[in-house]
């Protein structure tokens, strides 16, 4: 019990409420809960099960893991739970931009001590389908804010 408290304690350093990344579940759960706006946690399963049964998967998500999935997004901060209600009703409390700013930058503040050229280099290694152009593009960007901070 104490090592599972411990991790716990070492997981609140990263990002928004403690939160340096999602799992996969986790990032399904929230793509729906952007195109839905609001749904509850039935609703949600059935729009997976719906898309596993599209895919031909064998084994099906259960219910629970659903709702503990999405009763921890709660607790991270990323969902918001209305509760007046019998039945919650979920929300997105933080967009997908948001979210993967977040993310990104919780991460490479703590391995890479906030050196954004190793972060960028790295972050440029591992996607091999991004076009100069758009690189370019987001550089000129940032080369413009920088000028509006001085």
């Amino acid at each position: 019990m104490e090592n599972i408290k411990k991790s716990k304690e070492q997981s609140e350093e990263f990002g928004i409420k403690k939160v340096n990344s999602i799992s996969d579940l986790e990032t399904e759960i929230m793509k729906i809960m952007w195109t839905t706006k609001e749904a509850t946690v039935r609703e949600v399963h059935e729009l997976m099960l719906k898309k596993e049964i599209e895919k031909k998967d064998s084994g099906f998500i259960p219910y629970t893991t659903v709702m503990a999935t999405m009763a921890t997004l709660a607790d991270k901060g990323l969902l918001k739970q209305d509760k007046s209600n019998k039945t919650f009703i979920y929300s997105a409390a933080i967009n997908s931009r948001s979210l993967s700013r977040n993310i990104i930058g919780s991460v490479a503040e703590k391995l890479l001590d906030k050196s954004s050229k190793e972060l960028i280099y790295k972050f440029l290694s591992a996607v091999e389908d991004v076009p100069i152009e758009k690189i370019n593009k987001l550089l000129d960007e940032l080369k413009s804010k920088n000028k509006n901070k001085i």
